[in-house]
């Protein structure tokens, strides 16, 4: 069928158990834009929008590759606001879409009061595919306002993870106004639809000059080239002595590489890294070490939470030890920090896996995590905790008498609300449990272990006492121990009947213990 688009949005109704269908998009025979999403005009669990104002005025025939009947309805006002955040196992906290999926975040990049969240997208389906970038900003990191999709696929390629930073300088020569330049650098990703057959993976450039309302895609394009079949995932930071630019991107296997440029644009290979365990998403960042701002390292991060710690003199980066740990969890992927946060804060999120059969929304982003480099037996480690802005959600705290936990003696408390903040201090002379909402955490001393579900992460008691901070929401959990040095990030789901803090010990002792109940991110 042929339409003219003189609409927002188109509408399209889907259900999680429907077959995905692809839908093809042809401006005069030749194909311009394609994407897979389970379709459903039938049985349908909810309804997607998707913002067609790029193809105002055209007319197009848009096919289907299923033998069913294709309706297309159109929309000006988009998604009822009453309907924006609904399904029951919503987080409150952690950032999801309104509709669809999310994973990566990409660009996150600090201006102008504003903290810019770009990730990585499909807006017609709740499963990873179709990759776009949708944006969110907020003024405090945890109250998020959803914005309109900021880079979409072209026939180069779909759009994958990358970068952002703002052009303070004017060195790419883009300002066109009050402005600065917002650059986002993201990898092409050709050969990953159909529009796209037979193209590279390519490092892009798009760029806005009205403050993050609406991005163009760079004439320059691409600014790498392929090197290697998947290479992709570009970071990129200014490096102050050297007064220079470094990209770091993905390569394949365990390796990565580093480049250098003058303009942003034009862009110079430095150095190839091995990581032991470790691929996509790289990260590389200074922090004080303890503090002293005399004894900066950097950190060198992958998808995954492996890190190494070293120097970086703007040309090569030398690792001082060996690949360490951070994430023990069963999810929390792609961490990257924000660019050009005041103070010299080093701010990081990544995306956790939680797909929700029924529910309109796939996954959520995690709670902002605070970064620093402590000394902790000996050891450089990295640490992460909640930003202190969590507290702009908190709805009450109660705090609790220090208590002797034993066989006939549990400690048990009812909880208020779907998703709290507790930080606690336990004393374990035997192996400890603690249970919530169908999500358990156990604490074995003799090993040293701390265990949630099924996984395990090394634990060390300091003076005998255990200090743990958890973020509990609906389908997501984030777990900091070890001062920091231990994070697990877990997918469960979470049984709101269950509702009984509950902690049990042959012999423990509980010293401190707070429960802040934490509100929505949209309000």
């Amino acid at each position: 069928m042929h339409i003219t688009f003189d609409s927002k949005y188109l509408v399209f109704p889907a259900s999680a158990h429907a077959q995905q269908k692809r839908l093809f998009f042809r401006r005069e025979g030749r194909l311009v834009y394609d994407f897979v999403m389970p379709l459903d005009y039938q049985t349908p669990d909810y309804v997607f929008y998707l913002n067609v104002e790029r193809f105002r005025g055209q007319t197009m025939e848009i096919t289907c590759s299923a033998d069913m009947d294709l309706e297309l309805r159109t929309s000006d006002t988009g998604l009822p606001a009453q309907d924006a955040y609904d399904g029951k196992y919503r987080p409150l906290a952690h950032f999801t879409a309104k509709r669809g999926w999310l994973n990566d975040p990409n660009g996150l990049v600090y201006y102008r009061g504003k903290y810019l969240m770009f990730y990585q997208h499909n807006p017609v389906g709740c499963t990873w595919e179709n990759m776009h970038w949708g944006l969110a900003v907020s003024d405090d990191l945890m109250h998020w306002e959803e914005r309109e999709i900021a880079l979409y696929p072209d026939e180069e390629g779909t759009m994958f993870s990358g970068s952002a930073i703002v052009d303070h300088r004017n060195v790419t020569g883009l300002k066109r106004g009050d402005h600065d330049p917002i650059l986002l650098f993201y990898t092409s990703a050709g050969s990953t639809s159909e529009t796209t057959k037979g193209k590279p993976f390519t490092q892009c450039l798009a760029y806005s000059t009205d403050g993050g309302q609406t991005f163009v895609k760079s004439q320059h394009d691409p600014l790498i080239g392929q090197i290697v079949g998947g290479n992709r995932d570009p970071k990129v930071f200014y490096h102050a002595s050297t007064d220079s630019y470094v990209m770091v991107f993905y390569l394949e296997g365990q390796e990565f590489a580093l480049y250098t440029s003058k303009d942003l644009l034009d862009w110079q290979p430095m150095q190839r890294l091995t990581v032991p365990g470790e691929m996509e998403c790289p990260d590389l960042y200074p922090l004080a070490v303890d503090g002293n701002a005399e004894n900066e390292k950097w950190v060198f991060a992958g998808a995954s939470d492996r890190y190494l710690v070293g120097s970086f003199d703007g040309r090569h980066f030398v690792p001082e030890g060996t690949v360490k740990r951070l994430n023990f969890g069963n999810t929390s992927y792609a961490a990257q920090s924000w660019s050009g946060v005041p103070g010299g804060r080093r701010i990081r999120t990544a995306s956790a896996t939680a797909v929700i059969p029924g529910m309109p929304f796939g996954s959520c982003m995690n709670i902002p995590q605070e970064m620093a480099l402590k000394t902790i037996d000996g050891e450089i480690c990295l640490c992460a905790r909640p930003v202190e802005e969590i507290r702009n959600l908190y709805c009450g705290t109660r705090e609790f008498q220090a208590a002797e936990i034993t066989q006939e003696h549990p400690f048990i408390c009812k909880t208020d609300g779907r998703c709290l903040d507790l930080s606690l201090r336990i004393r374990p002379r035997s192996d400890w449990r603690l249970s919530l909402f169908g999500l358990t955490l156990e604490y074995r001393p003799e090993r040293g272990e701390l265990v949630c579900q099924d996984q395990t992460a090394p634990v060390k008691l300091t003076e005998g006492v255990l200090e743990l901070r958890m973020v509990i929401d609906t389908v997501y959990a984030e777990i900091f121990a070890g001062r920091g040095s231990v994070f697990m990030g877990m997918h469960y789901i979470q049984d709101s009947n269950l509702n009984r803090l509950r902690m049990e010990a042959l012999d423990a002792r509980l010293e401190q213990l707070s429960v802040s109940r934490v509100g929505e991110f949209w309000h």
